[in-house]
């Protein structure tokens, strides 16, 4: 009885802790497609990136995370959306 216990304080936990993530994934999938999107756009959906860099070439790199998701968007230098760098999503 005591593991049933633990894998039912398991599950709940693990859904608490990932809700934020895949809230956060749900709002990029209902962007897509993301390249040619003005990233103000973007950013009405999914709330301002969490940290931006300058990259190569004059694009700029534009990141978004919350537990268990991270996404990274190249944006160039007329606000557009040139794609997504890197996305990860935990399971």
């Amino acid at each position: 009885l005591p593991w049933l216990g633990g894998l039912v304080l398991y599950a709940i936990n693990h859904a608490a802790v990932g809700s934020p993530g895949r809230a956060l994934q749900s709002k990029f999938v209902s962007c897509n497609p993301l390249k040619g999107k003005p990233i103000a756009e973007i950013v009405s959906v999914c709330g301002p990136p969490q940290a931006q860099s300058a990259i190569p070439n004059g694009l700029r790199l534009w990141q978004w995370q919350a537990t268990g998701y991270h996404i990274a968007l190249l944006v160039d230098t007329d606000d557009i959306c040139q794609g997504v760098q890197h996305e990860f999503a935990s399971r």
